[in-house]
C-alpha cells in the first residue's frame, strides 16, 4: 500500500531534525532582527561574496574591519564598496609592526623581524541612498 499513518516512525528523527531546523531558524532569525552597531571579519575565504549580506546587518554609522593575509581580496571588498557607496572612509592598510632595539645612544630595528602579517579593510557603513 500507501504511506504509514500513525506507528512506525512518526516521530522518527527526520521529523525531529526539521522542527529543530525550524526551532534554528526562528532562533537564528531573533537574534538578526536588531541591527549590529560593528563587524569583523577574518576570513581565509574571499569576503567579497558575502560583504554586501554582512553589511546589511550593520546599522548606518557603524564600523567594520575585514582582515586578509593578502591584498587582493580586500582590494576587491574596497572597489565594491566604493561603487556601491556603502561606506565612507574607507582605508586598506598593512598590519606590518617593527620591533625596535633601544640602548643608550644607539637605536635600531630588531634583525630577526617578522614578514607582514596581514591587511584590513577599515570603513564606516552608510546608510543606501534614498529609493534604493
Amino acid at each position: 500500500g500507501g504511506r504509514e499513518e500513525g506507528g512506525g516512525g512518526g516521530g522518527g528523527p527526520d521529523r525531529r531534525a526539521r522542527a529543530t531546523k525550524l526551532q534554528d531558524s526562528a532562533a537564528l532569525d531573533a537574534w538578526l532582527a536588531p541591527l549590529f552597531s560593528s563587524l569583523v571579519v577574518a576570513t581565509r575565504e574571499a569576503p567579497a561574496p558575502v560583504l554586501p549580506q554582512l553589511l546589511s546587518l550593520l546599522r548606518p554609522s557603524s564600523p567594520f574591519v575585514v582582515y586578509s593575509a593578502s591584498m587582493e581580496p580586500l582590494a576587491q571588498c574596497y572597489h565594491l564598496c566604493q561603487a556601491s557607496r556603502c561606506a565612507v572612509r574607507l582605508q586598506l592598510l598593512e598590519t606590518f609592526t617593527r620591533a625596535y632595539q633601544v640602548a643608550p645612544n644607539r637605536t635600531h630595528p630588531t634583525m630577526s623581524t617578522y614578514p607582514p602579517t596581514g591587511y584590513v579593510l577599515a570603513g564606516i557603513k552608510v546608510a543606501p541612498p534614498a529609493g534604493k
